[in-house]
């Protein structure tokens, strides 16, 4: 997959969210009343009931019917929207990330988990998420997943770091997060950085767009993404809705 492709897979995965194809769109707002912001998003399981893309003087998105009074006051592109958004609204903010080349050519002690590897795995996710309640449901979970697709890493035959694939809510099967949670004790020795890149290359062998976001204040997990080989995209405003 060339970097063309991963750009052009990843503007059609926001193009989603924003209720429009964003190739081809100038600078400008482009803001549109979308049903589809009122429905539960798979893999989040809440709705984003604003959600709104900006970059190089770009701002994109779409917003539920019921915020359309709102979104009345700026039709004709006056007032500074993002502004009063974060005024009006608990808006989050995400850093989107678009692959642009690996980086890496060897990655240490990570590899591709199998279903063989579900106990180190259970001990792993048990560890990392002290509150978590696995039972029911985590080995159903990794063993569907467990097939070239989840990546560790091993230090001491200990699963230390782990690069997951959850659900996706658009293009399933074409453009895959690639989640990164790595044990206290074990960061910053390199160990994500080589799992993380692992999980991007072997979905690039498959044909699979690795995709990358998270919160814009997190440093740490951008420059990860750009050692990849990712780079920065935009910025996502997001109004999250759960059941009310």
């Amino acid at each position: 997959m060339t970097a063309q492709m991963a750009e052009s897979v990843t503007e059609e995965y926001y193009s989603r969210f924003c209720g429009t194809e964003l190739s081809g769109l100038g600078r400008g707002r482009h803001l549109v009343c979308s049903a589809e912001r009122d429905e539960y998003l798979k893999a989040y399981g809440c709705k984003f009931s604003i959600w709104i893309l900006v970059r190089d003087g770009l701002c994109a998105g779409a917003y539920s019917p019921k915020y359309r009074a709102f979104f009345e006051e700026f039709k004709d592109g006056g007032g500074e929207i993002i502004p009063s958004l974060s005024q009006r609204f608990p808006m989050k903010q995400r850093a989107l990330m678009v692959f642009e080349r690996e980086k890496l050519v060897s990655f240490g002690g990570a590899k591709a988990l199998t279903p063989a590897d579900f106990p180190l795995y259970e001990a792993f996710f048990r560890e990392a998420y002290p509150k978590g309640e696995p039972d029911g449901w985590l080995r159903d979970y990794f063993m569907e997943k467990a097939h070239g697709c989840f990546t560790g890493y091993f230090s001491g035959g200990k699963l230390v770091s782990v690069c997951d694939l959850p659900d996706m809510p658009y293009m399933q099967g074409k453009i895959q997060h690639t989640g990164i949670r790595t044990l206290e004790g074990q960061r910053r020795k390199g160990y994500a950085l080589c799992t993380a890149a692992l999980a991007a290359h072997n979905l690039l062998t498959r044909g699979v767009c690795p995709q990358w976001e998270c919160g814009a204040d997190n440093t740490a997990s951008m420059e990860l993404a750009k050692a990849i080989g990712y780079r920065e995209y935009g910025t996502a405003y997001i109004l999250e809705e759960w059941n009310q």
